[in-house]
């Protein structure tokens, strides 16, 4: 942490520190030269009208809100390090309570447990005086065991599994345990759920979530607005037949487009292949004609880049929905559609945050395949929904993406069904699925073989596991030499020729965390030897970054 500033390194605190938003140096310096010492109790005071002419009164009251926190901030340092707490704690307990942080934590050590786990945090109380019977460490216990759930995407516990857990971390009897239970219960730290119990925050936002869709599924067709509450169905049927976005649709996607405009809570589901951008596309057209203003979202930002490239419409991530829609950023209404594609990724406390910004009464579609990639966050939301039998949902089940002939379709639906595929002998004028028996240290030959025949296609090489012989790291290593030994100009572990994956968001050159690219220019020499990347051609696009 910085040390708070004396004499007229104030000027040089005030303007480098972000959060004194918008003093830079001459505002800093004009504030030491005007008030001089008596700046420090100007800010310690709290009076915003004192700074005037300087800074009016808004931005003042910013000014004196940031310095206390710095204050408590220190104040709070000292405290954890007198207490043998980790001091890079401090920081965050300031971001929860601000100057009321050491406060708040004499008052119930435990409430450190939001930012530190357990063991830590019991010792930090017990050097504050806590006795083991204190209640407010055993309702904290079973917290605890609850949070240590959550982190491992579970949000809920079984009572004779909690009540176990509880009594192992508190070193007592099952006796003891199950009365701690009972008081984080009555504490309203553990919420009953059937046989067991949730954290109050996960119970919080399921039972909110679980309120809005119940909303949906049971809301008066006739409401104020007839035209947004219920689009007349011969209306729609008239729009599938006769827009030219709908003609080219299967039975099932016409389907998907129909449910969601007659339902304000639906999901289209689908593995990959079977249409679901193109009925996406029909989706959004749909709804402009219909009136509504669409949202695309994704988790990902080049899921949201694909949805938007695949729609011809507009798209974002959740996470830049989100900060707009908490500004009042976005014109949020009944006439308000948002669809969320890749939804198996959406987490519990994504989809509570949504919904909450989002109108009760302003449709929302999700799309996702929940045999596809799981949130990162706690909560299998859209798996929960699938299950219910009283959601609409349109499940594409036609894989239009291959031909029938080729053998993929009925490879793919046995793979989701679990069920065992025999695959004939790999042939390359065979096309389609096959297979090619290999022992571990042969796979990359094999690798090159394939490669070989099909050097005039976009080739794809996926492995289950970085480690091995046939690990992604030696695939990737054996190319990568392959390209340095035909001369290609390279440096460190890139070569012409190699792909690449963008791991971040890259918001000004519009690239996002899973975009693929292929290096097609480098300079080994730039600087002292060290090299660069110079140019890589973005796959699927003519345009290089």
């Amino acid at each position: 942490m910085i040390p708070l500033p004396q004499g007229r390194h104030i000027v040089k605190f005030l303007a480098t520190r972000p959060e004194f938003v918008g003093v830079g140096w001459a505002t800093a310096r004009r504030l030491w030269d005007t008030f001089g010492h008596a700046l420090y109790a100007m800010l310690a005071d709290g009076d915003a009208e004192s700074f005037g002419p300087l800074l009016d009164r808004n931005h003042a009251a910013i000014i004196i809100d940031a310095w206390r926190n710095q204050l408590a901030l220190a104040d709070c340092v000292v405290f954890f390090d007198e207490n043998g707490i980790d001091t890079k704690i401090a920081r965050k307990a300031v971001e929860f309570w601000g100057e009321q942080a050491i406060a708040k934590i004499r008052e119930n050590p435990y409430r450190l447990l939001c930012v530190c786990p357990w063991d830590k945090v019991d010792s930090a109380a017990t050097l504050l005086g806590t006795s083991e019977t204190d209640p407010r460490r055993l309702v904290a216990a079973v917290e605890s065991i609850l949070y240590d759930r959550l982190d491992r995407k579970h949000t809920w516990c079984a009572h004779d599994q909690l009540v176990r857990a509880t009594a192992k971390r508190l070193r007592t009897d099952i006796k003891s345990g199950e009365r701690a239970v009972e008081m984080a219960v009555a504490d309203l730290a553990a919420i009953p759920v059937e046989t067991g119990f949730q954290p109050a925050g996960a119970a919080y936002m399921e039972r909110f979530i679980e309120k809005r869709v119940e909303a949906h599924l049971h809301r008066d067709p006739i409401g104020r607005d007839l035209f947004l509450d219920a689009i007349p169905a011969e209306d729609i049927t008239t729009f599938l037949m006769t827009s030219p976005t709908c003609r080219i649709l299967t039975a099932e996607q016409r389907e998907a487009v129909r449910m969601a405009l007659m339902n304000t809570f639906s999901l289209l589901t689908g593995g990959a292949g079977v249409g679901k951008t193109t009925t996406l596309r029909a989706i959004n057209s749909a709804a402009h004609h219909f009136g509504l203003t669409v949202y695309q979202i994704a988790i990902a930002g080049r899921a949201a880049k694909r949805m938007m490239e695949s729609t011809g419409q507009p798209a974002q991530t959740a996470a830049s929905w989100l900060k707009k829609a908490s500004h009042g950023q976005l014109e949020l209404g009944r006439h308000t559609m948002v669809i969320i594609d890749e939804a198996s990724m959406i987490d519990l406390p994504t989809l509570y945050r949504i919904l909450f910004h989002l109108p009760q009464h302003a449709p929302m579609l999700m799309v996702g395949d929940v045999a596809q990639l799981p949130p990162i966050g706690f909560g299998l939301v859209l798996h929960r929904l699938v299950s219910s039998d009283v959601v609409p949902r349109t499940e594409l089940t036609r894989i239009l993406r291959a031909r029938e002939e080729t053998g993929i379709p009925e490879v793919s639906l046995s793979i989701r069904e679990g069920r065992a595929v025999v695959l004939p002998e790999y042939n390359i004028r065979g096309g389609g699925c096959s297979f090619i028996q290999a022992r571990e240290e042969d796979i990359i030959d094999r690798i090159e073989d394939v490669l070989h025949d099909w050097k005039c296609q976009e080739v794809q090489v996926i492995a289950p596991s970085y480690a091995g012989q046939a690990g992604i790291d030696a695939i990737n290593l054996h190319f990568h030499r392959g390209n340095r030994d035909r001369g290609q100009m390279a440096f460190d572990r890139f070569a012409v020729g190699d792909p690449c994956l963008w791991t971040v968001n890259d918001y000004e050159r519009q690239l996002w965390n899973g975009s693929l690219g292929k290096i097609i220019t480098v300079d080994p020499g730039y600087p002292s030897g060290q090299g660069r990347l110079v140019e890589i051609m973005r796959f699927g696009t003519d345009c290089p970054y």
